[in-house]
């Protein structure tokens, strides 16, 4: 640092923010102008910061790994279950077809469809973003669109 002047890094770190008023900031230019040692660390210092300007965005890309342990009793419990249902659906099949006079696997295909159900699965999308948007909703009844 400059021992000639009074200006110090926190000085020259205030100024470059901006954050001193015109008289402290006149001082601080003035200082810069008569020593090339204190320009320099100006200049250094603004060229750290520019350069570390941008960590923040490749902070942001970066996804945290996440290491989550494996509890082997749950992953066996849920296997066994996920069988189970599966040897009750396909057993029960034919019980189901034998009930309804229709041939394996047509009970389900012979359903009715729900007018309703079908248009909520034809625009999927639009109910999605509807209910991440609800105040779109509800500026269209209040004759406000959106």
């Amino acid at each position: 640092m400059n021992t000639d002047t009074s200006i110090t890094t926190l000085d020259l770190d205030r100024w470059r923010a901006g954050m001193l008023d015109a008289q402290q900031a006149r001082v601080v230019q003035q200082a810069m102008q008569s020593d090339l040692n204190l320009a320099a660390q100006a200049q250094f210092s603004s060229q750290v910061v520019g350069a570390l300007t941008v960590l923040p965005q490749l902070a942001a890309r970066r996804r945290p790994v996440e290491r989550r342990k494996l509890h082997w009793p749950r992953v066996v419990a849920a296997g066994f279950v996920t069988v189970t249902v599966a040897i009750f659906t396909i057993g029960a099949l034919p019980l189901l077809s034998s009930r309804t006079g229709m041939p394996a696997g047509s009970a389900q295909l012979s359903a009715q469809v729900n007018p309703q159900l079908a248009d909520a699965v034809q625009n999927m999308d639009f109910y999605e973003w509807l209910a991440a948007h609800p105040q779109a909703l509800q500026d269209v009844r209040h004759g406000n669109p959106a």
